[in-house]
């Protein structure tokens, strides 16, 4: 499995810094979704209940392969997940610092 590093290495070398610059902010929000589930005390499995419960269709597997850097999700997928952790991904005042610390 590659690294969000590895990944943006990989993405730069094939199309340029702008899209590095995409992998990097979607990096920062799983970050801080993460960071949010840990804080709530959830499961990856009990986050998936609560994304199905609001209409989503998103299995703890692939929950997991997104917090580990596997895949990289759409932004629709980022604001289901966001949504079932009342995370507001438009209005994050003050949570700059807890998004700036990404994945390795």
């Amino acid at each position: 499995m590659k690294t969000w590093r590895a990944k943006k290495q990989e993405i730069r070398a094939k199309h340029g810094a702008e899209r590095t610059e995409v992998l990097e902010i979607t990096a920062q929000l799983i970050n801080l979704i993460h960071r949010r589930r840990i804080e709530l005390g959830l499961t990856q499995e009990q986050l998936a209940t609560k994304i199905i419960e609001r209409g989503g269709h998103l299995r703890q597997e692939h929950i997991a392969r997104i917090e580990n850097g596997a895949v990289i999700p759409r932004i629709d997928t980022l604001i289901s997940i966001a949504r079932a952790l009342d995370l507001d991904l438009f209005n994050l005042n003050g949570t700059e610092e807890a998004a700036a610390t990404i994945y390795a």
